[in-house]
């Protein structure tokens, strides 16, 4: 018993350091993801600066089509998530007889971190509108 308590407690951390890295990881892709999108579509926003709208407008256009793309992914990435741990424990773990338990606690959490992270990054790059060189974006050659 006092073996099993030890490797469950193994388990419980290495969980905890998986979560923290793939917040990170995802801070980093998002944000990288998020700016190049920016980068591209920096005519765009100045012809909608030069059309009158504000930063502010224009900031929550980009935080809406993020939040939309995050819901997205979030329905497709969960059945998905679960397909492939269901695999991974039947091929890797059967030995152990672990069987899939994931409540709605988890689930909760799981979309919860995602769109916290997501509505972070977009906060992110949407500041980063007020910085637009309207002129300059206007200016190049497409």
């Amino acid at each position: 018993m006092e073996t099993f308590n030890s490797f469950v407690q193994i388990m419980d951390s290495m969980v905890i350091i998986l979560v923290v890295a793939a917040v990170i990881l995802g801070i980093v892709v998002l944000y990288n993801l998020g700016i190049m999108s920016y980068v591209e579509r920096s005519r765009e926003l100045a012809t909608l600066k030069v059309l009158g709208f504000r930063n502010r407008a224009i900031g929550k256009l980009l935080i809406s089509q993020n939040i939309w793309m995050t819901f997205i992914g979030v329905v497709i990435g969960l059945p998905a998530g679960v397909g492939v741990l269901q695999w991974l424990l039947t091929a890797l773990a059967g030995e152990y007889e672990m069987k899939l338990m994931l409540g709605p606690l988890t689930y909760c959490v799981s979309i919860l971190l995602t769109f916290g992270v997501s509505l972070f990054v977009s906060f992110m790059v949407a500041r980063k509108n007020k910085k637009i060189d309207m002129v300059e974006a206007l200016k190049g050659a497409e």
